[in-house]
């Protein structure tokens, strides 16, 4: 081979080192690496293994005669993988380490080639000449194998010259080190996933109610991404998808800080109630004591009766009430300030943390409780801000932590507005409302069903809440628009 074309081959090797410190998507990066491969020597066919666990899985696979390009980024090779054992060349390539160069299978008695034999039988294909290569990491261990099939010279197949091989054997060296970071890659994505997971999971623990929202946010957040995609000409790379479902599984990770008397406040006096409920018995016990002792008139003794058991009556029926009537208020009212001085000490019917429990408009939380629930965002924020994320996630801090800011200001804890909420916190904010609309398993509301819920979306858009093009694209992709 002359040095015009070893330059221009060399050229293209170079062309990958270079490719490799820019591209992100390394496995994107491995077929171009198979290709580069098929273009230097000229083949029509090709394939790269992947070494997993003594086996070499089909990542990607060539035929250009047959129009054939299976695999890689986008799809899985429905094919068994090569046991490392076997006798097959590719497994034999990867076990001895070395590279395999023949002229013609069919007339080869040193390999095994019933695999392309089999494979021609099938597909009428006829392969001849094949050079299968390993690629190897730093230490040489082996990665995976590059098999070539056919190289061609104006339509005739020839065999892989030793100058190619050469040439190859230098893409095949480049190629292990690549693979070495796609390994590595692949190990601290593994640990980065098991951790998010694992967060997942305490903070779900830590409550028997929204136990699975985290994992419903994150999904609705991808499935509209994919949505989005198939009906928009605003792609949202696949990236800025991981980036956003990343997101939506730590958004609520601030809630690991949260005390769990609040996060688990299913009613509106919780735990308080039994110890109301204890000292108003004790207040009627004195009362009769001193009514026995002639301490307090029977008129007295009956109306303070009747008000305390009437008490009893009211704060253990609106202990699970969500609302408040304009009775209960004036009843509240009635008895906030009444307090009785017996032997223990004085006691009132409703001391300041009680009351503030009774005023709850909505709900179970007191004005004081929402304030630390919504402070879980804040939290959030102090959490994250500790994880480096790098370029990849560089937006997740921002995505998880404004999910309850509106367009309009009205949210929280920051009041940010229209220009300082990116799409991708447009749209996670409209998944986290719509499941907590949903849910099932929140002690303080029912259900709502699928239409309900995205009409509520749309009268939040409507007040410039949310974003009026998203929630429309979010209720079509719900079902809940024709």
């Amino acid at each position: 081979m002359n040095n015009m074309i070893l330059n221009k081959d060399m050229e293209k090797i170079l062309s990958v080192i270079t490719e490799m410190s820019r591209e992100s998507n390394y496995y994107k990066l491995l077929e171009d690496i198979l290709e580069k491969g098929m273009d230097i020597s000229h083949s029509d066919g090709g394939t790269l293994y992947l070494l997993r666990d003594d086996r070499l899985e089909f990542f990607f696979m060539i035929t250009k005669s047959m129009n054939i390009k299976k695999g890689g980024v986008n799809e899985k090779i429905d094919l068994p993988p090569v046991d490392i054992a076997s006798s097959s060349v590719a497994a034999l390539c990867a076990r001895l380490k070395k590279v395999i160069n023949v002229s013609d299978v069919y007339s080869d008695l040193e390999y095994n080639w019933s695999g392309p034999k089999k494979y021609d039988e099938l597909t009428g294909y006829h392969t001849k000449s094949v050079l299968v290569l390993p690629l190897f990491d730093k230490e040489k261990n082996v990665l995976g194998v590059m098999q070539l099939i056919n190289a061609q010279d104006q339509n005739e197949i020839i065999p892989f010259s030793k100058d190619i091989e050469g040439t190859l054997s230098s893409l095949s060296t480049i190629s292990g080190v690549l693979l070495d970071n796609v390994n590595l890659y692949d190990n601290v994505k593994s640990l980065l996933d098991s951790f998010v997971h694992s967060m997942v999971k305490a903070i779900e623990s830590r409550t028997p109610y929204n136990a699975s929202h985290t994992m419903n946010v994150a999904k609705y957040a991808s499935e509209f991404v994919d949505y989005l995609n198939n009906h928009e000409n605003d792609h949202i790379s696949a990236n800025d998808k991981e980036e956003l479902v990343m997101a939506a599984l730590f958004h609520d990770v601030g809630k690991m800080i949260i005390k769990e008397d609040i996060l688990n406040k299913a009613t509106r006096f919780a735990s308080l109630l039994p110890k109301m409920i204890l000292r108003y018995h004790l207040i009627l016990d004195e009362l009769e004591i001193k009514y026995l002792r002639k301490e307090i008139s029977e008129e007295e003794y009956i109306e303070e009766t009747k008000l305390i058991n009437a008490t009893i009556d009211f704060v253990s029926r609106l202990n699970d009430s969500q609302s408040l009537t304009d009775e209960d208020l004036l009843f509240i009212e009635k008895i906030k300030e009444k307090e009785y001085n017996i032997r223990y000490g004085v006691y009132r019917l409703l001391t300041s943390e009680e009351y503030e429990c009774a005023i709850i408009q909505k709900g179970t939380l007191t004005k004081d409780e929402r304030n630390e629930i919504e402070r879980h965002v804040v939290y959030t924020n102090e959490i994250l801000s500790e994880l480096k994320f790098g370029k990849k996630y560089s937006h997740v801090l921002d995505i998880a932590s404004r999910h309850h800011e509106f367009l309009d200001g009205s949210g929280y804890p920051n009041h940010l507005k229209g220009d300082n909420l990116s799409k991708y916190v447009r749209i996670i904010t409209i998944c986290d409302i719509y499941d907590s609309l949903m849910a099932k398993d929140r002690p303080y509301k029912k259900p709502m069903p699928n239409d309900k819920a995205l009409f509520i979306l749309n009268e939040m858009a409507d007040m410039g809440k949310l974003d009026k093009d998203l929630v429309n694209k979010f209720s079509h992709y719900r079902g809940g628009l024709d």
